[in-house]
């Protein structure tokens, strides 16, 4: 084949096609700094994108995804307002909506990392809440008001702008456009608290329901706009939608369809969308065969019971995978022969077509650089 630039790699790979050759295009999350505290950094640049883009295309020689990401955002009526106080070692939210008040608090110590503010999304929230965010019906009927997509032109506008800066940047260096968005029961955990939530999905189910029908219809409309910019994929978030938490019969109650409508919306538009999964999906796999994502992105085949040839039976002739070597087991210590044995077992078990290859979930800036390289010098000797 031709020589393919790695935008043109990276959707190929996505969608099973023909490839000059198994694109490398890790993950590389910089880590907060509350993650970092006590460890060396490792990457051999700075915490800037163009920074990682430079390094990792030009020098190392692998491919780079460019997110532009909005997972975060939201648009509220104009009537809602907040206010944040802190009581003791106790931060305080409030959101005055319509329909009501929504509170949440948390306990604040030096592991906290996002101020004098309590967000909707963070990974933090469970650790720290006090009080979570949904605890009845009438916070959802108050987040109504405040988890919005954009109505107002100016703030398409700035939407707009941020993805040409993004599309600029992946246009350099001939990388695809990824739009990360889509939380579901990953943002519903962060909203609820994991075992408030777990049993709600039992003792008021209808409760998750309204909350889930709230965010998938905000992930649609942010879709729309994605789409319309023209971003190449949609990565959907799911990292906390696998049988860890819930059961197969679950996960079709409250996500298949819902599921169903984001995949198709983003079909339609002419683009491939890989969902992100890294544990618990050995039981899930009968339901993922019948959803149409092109990708399984981040499963970790070296966690205690997962399966890579059963993952490969059920799912491979229609689904990409993104995957390779573990960072719970291969990436964090100084272990480079044993990163390389990870990834003969991938290349060997995967097969090259439709295969894409990162660190899953990703290269962190704290861990032994060596690894990375004997990664992309092993992928180099396989591809």
């Amino acid at each position: 084949m031709q020589a393919m630039t790695g935008k043109e790699r990276v959707l190929a790979a996505l969608k099973r096609q023909d490839v000059d050759y198994v694109p490398c295009c890790p993950f590389m999350p910089i880590l907060d700094w509350t993650q970092r505290v006590g460890h060396k950094w490792q990457y051999p640049f700075g915490p800037s994108e163009q920074e990682q883009l430079a390094y990792m295309v030009n020098e190392l020689g692998v491919d780079q995804i460019v997110s532009f990401s909005v997972m975060g955002s939201f648009y509220p009526e104009p009537e809602v307002s907040s206010r944040v106080w802190i009581e003791g070692s106790i931060i305080h939210k409030v959101w005055t909506t319509p329909s009501g008040e929504l509170h949440a608090a948390i306990n604040y110590n030096e592991q906290w990392p996002h101020g004098l503010d309590i967000p909707f999304f963070s990974d933090y929230n469970p650790a720290h809440f006090a009080e979570p965010w949904i605890k009845s019906m009438k916070d959802v009927a108050c987040l109504r008001h405040i988890l919005l997509p954009p109505r107002k032109q100016d703030d398409l506008d700035k939407l707009i702008f941020s993805f040409k800066e993004t599309k600029s940047l992946a246009d350099k260096y001939q990388q695809p456009t990824c739009f990360y968005h889509g939380l579901g029961l990953t943002g519903a955990l962060h909203m609820f608290g994991p075992k408030e939530l777990c049993e709600f999905t039992i003792t008021d189910p209808e409760l998750v329901d309204a909350y889930l029908d709230l965010d998938h219809r905000r992930t649609m409309r942010f879709y729309e706009i994605a789409l319309d910019f023209g971003a190449d994929f949609i990565q959907r978030n799911g990292f906390y939608e696998t049988c860890d938490f819930y059961s197969p019969a679950m996960l079709e109650k409250f996500l298949f369809n819902r599921l169903k409508d984001e995949i198709q919306l983003v079909h339609q538009a002419g683009k491939p969308i890989a969902y992100t999964l890294l544990t618990g999906i050995m039981p899930m796999l009968d339901y993922l065969a019948r959803l149409d994502f092109d990708c399984i992105c981040a499963p970790d085949v070296f966690m205690p019971h997962a399966d890579a040839a059963k993952i490969v039976e059920k799912l491979g002739a229609k689904k990409s995978f993104w995957t390779g070597p573990s960072d719970t087991i291969h990436m964090p210590w100084d272990n480079p022969e044993k990163v390389r044995e990870a990834m003969r077992y991938v290349f060997n078990t995967f097969g090259k077509r439709g295969l894409i290859i990162s660190p899953v979930s990703g290269c962190r800036a704290v861990f032994p650089w060596n690894n990375v390289l004997a990664m992309v010098d092993e992928w180099k000797r396989l591809r």
